[in-house]
């Protein structure tokens, strides 16, 4: 079998300046930026699979987390949770909520995908029903047809990955917990779907994220939009770790 070669940076590259032809430098820029973020997340889940396969092989988290270079704890907690399991925190959120996170699990299914990301919960948020984040993301011009029609959400080539447990990609569950901090930060004992959607837009490098972006929407637009119909501030739908951080990097 010959040896398959991998793309280099001059491949890539191509690609970027073939998708974005006769465009200015800043729209050659946006497309290498969404670029990037399409190959993070199949390296996540590629990652993921493979991961999966060896702890059906009898591996151990300590093991995993030698390959890694990192504890078993930072393995299991990037890679471990399923949906199969204790993923979606029972008592923590809502029925709409919780009812959107199990559609998203249906998403990915759906498409062919063997793992649940950031765009599985936003395509699930977009038929949320009744749902502030519906509403905020129909306003924004967000729909399900649209979404489905970008590139991000293309089934994958190939034989599709038979039933069972789906892996929680990691940026998912960074949007998870996310979702949490805001809701206690506005006082709300479980998380709804408008608490998903801000923590959602709060991974800046996630898929749905960029998928917004594709379509004409940014993060901004949709705090600003989440802070109107909630009466709130949009600074108390951000999180504490990035207020930190842009507190440490103003020293």
């Amino acid at each position: 079998m010959a040896e398959q070669r991998l793309p280099g940076i001059d491949d890539l590259a191509a690609w970027v300046e073939e998708r974005a032809e006769g465009q200015p430098p800043a729209a050659r820029l946006r497309v290498a930026i969404g670029l990037g973020h399409e190959l993070t997340e199949l390296s996540d889940a590629m990652i993921g699979r493979f991961v999966a396969q060896a702890r059906g092989a009898g591996l151990s988290w300590t093991e995993i987390g030698e390959a890694f270079g990192v504890s078993k704890q930072a393995a299991q907690q990037r890679y471990g949770a399923t949906t199969d399991e204790a993923a979606l925190l029972p008592g923590r959120w809502t029925g709409a909520c919780s009812e959107a996170l199990n559609r998203a699990v249906d998403e990915a299914r759906r498409l062919g995908h063997d793992y649940v990301g950031t765009e599985h919960a936003l395509l699930a948020l977009v038929t949320a029903e009744p749902g502030i984040a519906a509403d905020v993301l129909r306003n924004l011009g967000v729909t399900r047809d649209r979404m489905l029609a970008t590139s991000c959400m293309k089934p994958p080539r190939g034989e599709q990955r038979a039933d069972g447990g789906l892996s929680f990609m990691p940026r998912l569950k960074q949007a998870l917990e996310h979702s949490r901090r805001i809701a206690d930060g506005l006082d709300a004992r479980r998380a709804d779907t408008e608490h998903l959607l801000a923590g959602i837009v709060a991974v800046p490098d996630s898929m749905a994220v960029e998928i917004l972006r594709r379509l004409k929407v940014s993060d901004t637009d949709v705090v600003a939009a989440l802070a109107e119909r909630l009466a709130v501030e949009p600074q108390r739908l951000g999180t504490a770790r990035r207020r930190r951080r842009r507190l440490l990097a103003s020293r």
